[in-house]
């Protein structure tokens, strides 16, 4: 029998099939199954300490590098603590730059000097080599001819630079096949970058240095000119005395100062009489210079411009009318009023004053005259002197001060410390990293235990399916009637399949005409009942096969479907679309049973009667219940054999009362499909009802040759005779 697509049989198969053994059952499958366990996880483990032992693993080498400000480019203090702090950006660009080109490329000419290649360092030709770059998550290197391109991936592969927390260290690290190799290898990039940055840094220094001894060179040269200068003027002058000198111009400078004053005053006074005489008002008179000069004007007139200015500073804030502005303004009245007064007074004296310092001018001017000659000789060489010596002590100061800044910048080249220092020195590693070998083998073992579990489980699961080797009359204690093949193909196989089914006919002829039908009488046919433990074994294409071979060998037979949750009418049989009466018709009373056989006509072969479409269970197991062994009986009167499909005996009851009516008894089993358990628990049922069947059929197994050769396939169907 067929499976219909939506049958709920068919549903509900996942469950009942499904391998779910508790820790209990896992446990005595496992000792059931102990020499497949074994054996699968003696040849896993095996296979795979071979592989590990060929494991090499990667030496990681660390340093650490620690970073302080440099006080000559970024020197940051902090408020709180007053000491230096490193950002994180620049912590950043330090990592950047020791995954630099520069840096990577330095490193890689200093491994080349001593002998160090790190060509195929990180080559992975093997699978297990790109399985564990791929783990890793190491980034594969591009196919280059260039081998210094080569040479720097793979160095750049295998370096690490991260930041030690948010302190200002950054841990490098460097993974290689060969311990000294990782450590030279990090030796070589530490040190360049080391040596970079501090030469980075004393560029400036270096800079700073060639200037200030490029200045102090030609201040050098400048004062050494100079001092000849002074020299030459001071060989051609002759020795002379510097305080001699120094009177001497003093008291011309004096008798000069003196001239000068009385020369304006009498000037002054001449002018002011002049001015006096042609004078309006007060401005015609401080308009003379004898008057304006008087201490007495003169402190006036000062009073009188500062009032003045604070005037028209107030003025452009608070205006003429404000109570300020009018009190300031009638200070300016008074002193304006008091300044004419004085400068009348003044006036009245300047005859005086005038002839006095006409004589005095002439004195004065008569003395001074006489000093100028004395100096006159004098001042050349002094003067030159004087310049000379200047610019001799300027140029040595300036020389001072550079060397005193060439000293500084050698004293701090000389005492020079980087911001950068190597906190740990490389280290030698001296064992890989993980996984190590010790870590390889544990998990060998643990997969070599789990293969060794499932391998004992699917040997377990599989051995509870029948295969074409499955003996029934060992296993069951039921004989073994026939070996169906698969029907599907042709040639062989299809020959295969007809003599297997031409085999059970006979057989079933045979049973049918047994000592143990005498005391049946001749009308009676013989009722074979095919049953299986769940749908899909092949029960109704056997019944069908089955029918199709009795009748070539000229019996009457029909085909019975008492599975109506499930039925499963030959595919072969285009005429039976046209019968309008099925089985629920019969067994309902709608239509009688003569009408229904009648329907078919009389075309060759057997007959089939069976229902058109599914019926819902309670319904159906009530006419197999009481209307089935009738039916039986009517249809055993009209024909030789009456073949009766069941449903399955684990699915429904209808098949455990389908199977009680029939005179022989089949059990279909499927190779490769049928479970040892389904078909102990069937067999259970069927005894608990005192049935027990006669004969097994294996359906679906290999193709056996009658007689030790496969047969044409032109054979006729049912040339059994």
């Amino acid at each position: 029998m067929t499976e219909h697509p939506h049958h709920p049989d068919r549903m509900a198969r996942p469950a009942t099939d499904r391998f779910d053994p508790s820790l209990r059952d896992l446990l005595g499958i496992l000792w059931q199954r102990r020499g497949v366990a074994a054996l699968v996880f003696v040849s896993v483990l095996i296979a795979l300490l071979s592989v590990i032992a060929n494991w090499q693993g990667d030496y990681r080498s660390v340093a650490e590098i620690g970073f302080a400000q440099d006080r000559q480019i970024t020197e940051r203090l902090s408020e709180d603590t007053g000491r230096r702090t490193v950002t994180a950006q620049e912590i950043e660009t330090a990592i950047a730059e020791v995954k630099g080109q520069e840096t990577l490329s330095t490193a890689l000419s200093v491994l080349r000097g001593e002998g160090v290649s790190l060509t195929g360092g990180h080559a992975n030709s093997s699978i297990f080599g790109q399985l564990a770059a791929m783990i890793s998550g190491k980034p594969d290197a591009p196919i280059s001819d260039d081998p210094e391109t080569v040479a720097t991936l793979n160095l750049r592969n295998g370096l690490e630079a991260a930041r030690i927390g948010n302190a200002a260290v950054i841990e490098v690290a460097f993974s290689a096949r060969q311990p000294e190799t990782a450590q030279q290898a990090l030796s070589a990039i530490v040190e360049s970058y080391l040596w970079q940055r501090e030469d980075r840094q004393k560029t400036t220094i270096r800079r700073q240095l060639g200037e200030a001894e490029r200045q102090f060179n030609t201040a050098q040269d400048e004062l050494a000119g100079v001092e000849n200068n002074l020299t030459t003027v001071q060989s051609g002058a002759g020795i002379l005395d510097a305080d001699e000198s120094a009177r001497m111009l003093d008291r011309i400078y004096a008798l000069d100062e003196q001239a000068e004053k009385l020369g304006q005053e009498v000037a002054s006074l001449r002018l002011a009489r002049e001015s006096r005489m042609d004078a309006a008002g007060l401005d015609d008179l401080l308009a003379i210079s004898d008057v304006a000069v008087h201490p007495v004007v003169s402190q006036i007139s000062l009073q009188l411009e500062t009032r003045k200015q604070e005037f028209v500073a107030l003025d452009q804030r608070y205006g003429p009318k404000h109570p300020i502005m009018q009190g300031k303004q009638r200070e300016l009245d008074d002193l304006r009023s008091e300044l004419a007064a004085a400068a009348g007074n003044v006036a009245d004296q300047m005859d005086i004053a005038l002839a006095g310092a006409e004589e005095k001018l002439r004195l004065i001017t008569a003395q001074r005259d006489r000093w100028e000659d004395r100096v006159a000789l004098r001042n050349t060489s002094v003067q030159g002197q004087a310049a000379l010596n200047r610019t001799v002590v300027m140029a040595r100061t300036n020389l001072q001060e550079l060397g005193q800044q060439v000293q500084s910048l050698r004293r701090e080249m000389a005492a020079f410390h980087g911001d950068a220092a190597i906190l740990r020195a490389p280290t030698l590693p001296g064992a890989t990293e993980f996984p190590t070998k010790r870590d390889l083998a544990m998990l060998a073992m643990m997969i070599a235990v789990f293969a060794a579990v499932v391998a004992a489980l699917l040997r377990h699961y599989f051995d509870q399916s029948v295969d074409d080797e499955f003996d029934p009359q060992v296993a069951l204690g039921i004989p073994f009637f026939a070996r169906i093949p698969d029907q599907s193909g042709s040639g062989n196989l299809a020959t295969a399949h007809d003599e297997a089914a031409g085999h059970l006919a006979v057989l079933m002829r045979i049973m049918a005409q047994g000592p143990g039908t005498e005391s049946q009488s001749q009308a009676d046919g013989q009722v074979i009942a095919l049953g299986s433990a769940l749908s899909g074994d092949g029960k109704s294409h056997i019944a069908h096969a089955l029918a199709e071979k009795l009748a070539g060998l000229g019996a009457s037979v029909i085909v019975l479907d008492a599975d109506l949750h499930d039925p499963a009418p030959p595919a072969s049989r285009p005429r039976d679309s046209e019968n309008r009466n099925d089985l629920t018709d019969v067994m309902s009373g709608v239509v009688d049973l003569d009408t229904a056989l009648a329907a078919h006509g009389d075309d060759e072969g057997y007959r089939y009667l069976g229902a058109r479409m599914p019926v819902p269970g309670s319904l159906a197991t009530g006419m197999v219940d009481g209307q089935l062994p009738d039916l039986i009986k009517r249809l055993r009167t009209r024909f030789d054999h009456v073949i009766v499909d069941t449903p399955p005996i684990l699915s429904v009851a209808d098949g455990v009362i389908a199977l009680g009516l029939a005179d022989v008894r089949l059990f279909a089993l499927r190779s490769g499909h049928s479970k040892r358990r389904d078909i102990a628990q069937a067999l259970s049922q069927l005894r608990a009802a005192n049935i027990i069947p006669e004969g097994v059929v294996l359906n679906g197994a290999k193709p056996r040759a009658a007689y030790g050769k496969a047969q044409p396939s032109n054979v006729m169907k049912g040339q059994l005779t």
